[in-house]
């Protein structure tokens, strides 16, 4: 069932689940963690400019939101907020991130930000992780090297990458990265012949996913902030 859609309802979430929904009339999905009653905690760009590329994360209050703990940052200029489960959804629906997808499952889900061949770590983990991010910040927001959806791998796995110029585990981000050749170069253009571009995708997807990555390595959250350079702006 999940190969067809991953759409969950609301009542179904259980503490510690890397949910996603789509936005902009399913361009992009955003990421988050689901907590536990109505509270979502995830990350997003606060300058609306990541790395000199336009953020599609932007958020901004909603204000017939109730909720008192809507738009909260603990510390400020991090980026990583709580939410209410109905701010996160906005108009569109609720679905579920798949974690020890199969092979078969990650290529036949053809876009990127839904599934993952990687193993998830306990509900407990996952929470304390998002918990402690949003207590003591996190590294700083990039579209296609640290986003939503990066956050929300590491609070679910404790992977990040050792590769400083490759870093982001997106699945949707790397996408849309140039490959490189075996020379090393950057590719110029998907080969015009269509029946090589799928095969060359499929790869892509399988040797770029987060399980299969061989840059990836377990980090505990001390050591993860030790390796963060990133300075939150000062606020008065």
């Amino acid at each position: 069932m999940d190969l067809i859609s991953q759409k969950i309802e609301t009542s179904a979430l259980q503490e510690g689940d890397h949910i996603y929904t789509w936005r902009r009339v399913k361009t992009y999905s955003h990421h988050g963690i689901f907590v536990e009653k109505d509270i979502i905690i995830h990350f997003l760009s606060t300058t609306n400019v990541a790395g000199g590329i336009s953020s599609v994360s932007s958020f901004s209050k909603n204000a017939l939101c109730s909720m008192s703990h809507y738009g909260v940052e603990k510390v400020a200029g991090s980026g990583i907020r709580m939410c209410c489960i109905d701010c996160f959804i906005k108009k569109g629906k609720l679905y579920r991130f798949k974690y020890e997808a199969s092979r078969e499952f990650l290529l036949a889900k053809l876009r990127g930000g839904t599934c993952t061949t990687a193993t998830p770590d306990t509900p407990g983990d996952v929470i304390a992780r998002a918990i402690y991010l949003f207590e003591n910040g996190y590294d700083k927001y990039h579209l296609l090297k640290n986003n939503c959806e990066d956050f929300a791998l590491y609070c679910k796995t404790g992977l990040w990458s050792t590769d400083a110029d490759n870093k982001g585990k997106s699945s949707q981000a790397v996408m849309v990265r140039k490959a490189d050749d075996e020379h090393g170069h950057k590719s110029k253009k998907l080969v015009k012949r269509l029946k090589n571009v799928f095969p060359k995708y499929c790869l892509k997807r399988m040797n770029n996913d987060l399980g299969n990555r061989q840059d990836v390595v377990k980090i505990d959250l001390t050591e993860l902030l030790l390796n963060i350079s990133y300075i939150y702006p000062e606020t008065d």
